[in-house]
């Protein structure tokens, strides 16, 4: 067993039968002592007591002072902390990320409760007037985006979030959304496991999921973030280009990262509302899916133009056709989106990178932490995170000067490492973890040693 250093004693059970109070009630006593201890003032205290429970509190009151008293008394209090700077928030990714996305104008957020997207939900609702945000809990997921695409439609951005399960039921309106060029921005949060699963634990298990979310061809912008202030940056930035290219966009998080609280280093100038590609013409001839280089039709919206969109292949109207030459003029022109929004990704950080040498460490997503740590404790590791996976930053990976490769991440398959094959023709030992915990630092750091050797 432990050998545990004597506490100091307080005589609390003789401090309530003084008073005439139950024993139970004696723990004021210690709390007294305590604030003397902390240097907190025992009126702040009995305020607090008699916030909650009003005419009630006397007795904790009498308590509480009569610890405080004993504990100036006998106790000696300890040295006032420094302030370390200004008082700077603490949040869950969850929350980091809503707020980015109202930083860059999200209007509407729609969710359906499941773990771990939850708290987010919950967040926005006790905020939403401070905010300017309106939330709803549709009946079910497969309301929630369908609600999502019916905001964009009349020009209000929205968010929804889920977890695993829930945006399986969401993959057909996913897939209406790339159809009808209605940006909308998804969370999804993964837990461990397939179906019900581990709803409260980690995984990273939905990245191929994610990336081919939807039937068909159409462009999706994915992003993992790896702590909370990347979720708040991620959160903007992805609002700004699912609007900017008229696209789903995913953040794709984790149970570690949705729901651990952190103090936060937000810098909130970085994450802006961008100006949309509207519309200036004729509104009488309002051509919603207008044909353009870039792929990207100016935006009009009810009730200043009559604007038309149906999962139908279309004309420039919105109407449906099926001839070949005018279907793959369109299909075509959805598609040339995708090369601009990969030229916007690479002026953007679609890789951080912690770190030097010639051992490449690559992650994702709420691993990067632990790896960052654990690679430390090593030296001589490169730990490279990977940010944007849709489109996929290879012109980044190009870069690397790399003599052995290391990926890491919380699945068994080694989603991401096939990504790095794929992509970047990279061939990458796997330690992957799939049992619903975080890597700890101590057993990564093992795990990299053995890898690197």
């Amino acid at each position: 067993g432990f050998d545990y250093p004597e506490g100091e004693g307080i005589p609390m059970t003789d401090f309530a039968k003084e008073v005439g109070a139950p024993t139970g009630f004696r723990n004021a006593a210690a709390i007294g002592a305590l604030c003397y201890i902390y240097g907190v003032g025992i009126d702040i205290l009995n305020n607090i007591y008699r916030d909650a429970f009003g005419d009630k509190a006397e007795k904790d009151i009498l308590l509480a002072e009569k610890g405080y008293k004993y504990a100036s008394e006998n106790m000696k209090q300890l040295e006032k902390i420094q302030k370390a700077g200004e008082p700077k928030p603490i949040l869950d990714g969850n929350q980091a990320s809503g707020l980015g996305a109202v930083k860059a104008g999200l209007k509407n957020y729609y969710a359906y409760p499941m773990t771990p997207s939850s708290s987010l939900l919950h967040f926005l609702a006790s905020m939403k007037r401070k905010l300017g945000v309106t939330v709803v809990q549709p009946e079910n997921e497969i309301s929630v985006a369908v609600m999502a695409i019916g905001s964009a439609f009349v020009g209000r951005k929205a968010m929804i979030g889920t977890s695993g399960g829930g945006f399986a039921l969401m993959h057909e309106a996913i897939s209406l959304a790339g159809m009808t060029e209605m940006p909308i921005l998804c969370l999804e949060s993964q837990r461990g496991a397939p179906s019900t699963g581990l709803p409260t634990y980690n995984a990273q298990e939905d990245l191929k999921f994610v990336l081919h979310a939807g039937h068909g061809e159409f462009p999706r912008i994915i992003a993992s973030p790896g702590d909370t202030e990347d979720a708040y940056y991620l959160g903007g930035e992805l609002l700004n280009l699912s609007w900017k290219y008229q696209s789903p966009a995913i953040l794709l998080t984790d149970r570690y990262l949705s729901e651990n609280q952190a103090t936060c280093d937000i810098d909130v100038d970085r994450v802006t509302e961008e100006s949309l590609p509207l519309y200036s013409g004729d509104f009488s001839d309002y051509r919603r899916y207008s044909m353009t280089e870039s792929g990207v039709s100016p935006l009009a919206f009810p009730p200043d133009a009559i604007v038309k969109a149906t999962g139908n292949e279309h004309d420039e109207y919105g109407f449906t056709i099926d001839g070949e030459k005018e279907s793959s003029e369109m299909y075509a022109k959805r598609m040339r989106k995708e090369e601009g929004i990969r030229e916007e990704v690479k002026k953007m950080d679609a890789v951080r990178v912690f770190g030097s040498g010639t051992n490449v460490l690559f992650t994702w997503g709420s691993t990067t932490g632990v790896a960052v740590e654990a690679a430390s404790e090593i030296g001589d590791i490169k730990v490279v995170q990977i940010r944007y996976l849709s489109p996929f930053p290879d012109w980044e990976i190009e870069k690397l000067e790399i003599d052995k490769a290391v990926t890491v991440e919380c699945n068994y398959t080694g989603q991401l490492r096939s990504l790095l094959k794929e992509h970047g023709g990279i061939n990458s030992k796997l330690i992957g973890n799939w049992g619903g915990r975080q890597f700890s630092i101590e057993q990564l750091a093992e795990k990299l040693k053995e890898a690197f050797e």
